[in-house]
């Protein structure tokens, strides 16, 4: 196994182009870029088949998760330990390498992806916020790719971000789509409502084809409307990658990790739930999940309740938990 690895993925593939010195310099100085033609039209195809296939199935968090399908809304994360063509964008793809042409690392590492789906007419909105306050880690070398399957549109629920706002040292408090009290439970505070104050602070958005990718980074404050078009879904996917500096960094009101990870606070990311992508996979970090899906850890999972539990969240306190 360690070989064909090895001999099929010696180092990323090349991307299907280039980042240009200009949406390097655009990232750098505002925060977020629009990417065209990032991505080509087999692989969106590939990613359109998977996504649908991963939300009848159900995926990492069940029929509940984030969704709010009565709405019209859908989201996953971590699917890539479940589902071979997020594994093989995650690891395998171009991303890679394009991460690395962003953050200029010695090595880079995949930190976890996402999914978003709005159905043409959802109303979810998608709340202002940063996505550092999420994640349990530390550390300034996190790019994001954000990937549509659709054409989009402020109408059809396109991202807008606050230029300039990856620079500032407020943090807020992290909000999903579904307003997860969990999350909520944070001392920070919220973020105000940006599409309100577009007469004080800049906002860049992009009408976008698939394949087109906003590159932006995890400080900046962004957000987007509900889905107003009656004929237009929204699908898009969210791939992060991290650089020399992110460590693991575990606080309170963060995204669970539901798998067993064995890193120690302070610890560089690393092994086999954020492996190593540049400048080139460890065949030992991916040998499980090369060998077939890998679900949930059933401890991990457990601790996680448990802490719901405590904390008043979950099934047996009074306030509901995105495992419900």
């Amino acid at each position: 196994m360690s070989k064909l690895i090895q001999s099929e993925f010696p180092t990323p593939p090349l991307p299907h182009r280039n980042l240009e010195e200009e949406e390097l310099a655009a990232f750098a100085e505002e925060g977020a870029v629009c990417a065209r033609g990032l991505i080509d039209e087999q692989t969106i195809e590939h990613m359109r088949d998977a996504t649908e296939e991963v939300i009848r199935n159900q995926g990492v968090l069940g029929g509940e998760g984030i969704n709010l399908a009565d709405q019209g809304f859908h989201g996953d994360i971590f699917v890539w330990k479940l589902n071979d063509a997020f594994r093989d964008l995650a690891l395998f793809s171009s991303l890679p390498a394009l991460a690395h042409q962003v953050l200029g690392t010695e090595t880079v590492n995949f930190f976890y992806e996402q999914f978003f789906i709005k159905r043409a007419g959802s109303p979810v909105e998608t709340p202002w916020h940063q996505d550092i306050p999420f994640w349990p880690v530390a550390g300034s070398q996190i790019v994001s790719f954000w990937i549509t399957l659709d054409p989009v549109t402020r109408e059809s629920s396109g991202l807008e971000f606050v230029r300039g706002s990856h620079r500032w040292d407020q943090r807020y408090k992290a909000v999903t789509p579904n307003y997860e009290p969990y999350m909520m439970d944070s001392d920070l505070p919220s973020a105000p409502n940006f599409a309100e104050q577009r007469d004080e602070v800049e906002l860049l958005g992009w009408d976008m084809e698939p394949g087109d990718a906003l590159i932006f980074d995890s400080v900046v404050c962004h957000g987007s409307a509900g889905n107003a078009s009656n004929s237009q879904d929204r699908r898009a996917l969210a791939f992060r990658y991290s650089g020399d500096d992110v460590v693991f960094a575990p606080r309170h009101a963060t995204m669970p990790l539901l798998w067993e990870h064995g890193l120690e606070p302070g610890e560089r990311l690393g092994g086999s739930l954020f492996p190593q992508v540049w400048p080139h996979v460890i065949d030992s970090e991916i040998a499980r999940r090369w060998e077939g899906p890998e679900p949930p850890s059933p401890k991990a999972l457990g601790e996680f309740l448990e802490h719901l539990r405590d904390s008043g969240f979950g099934p047996d306190g009074d306030k509901t938990s995105i495992f419900n």
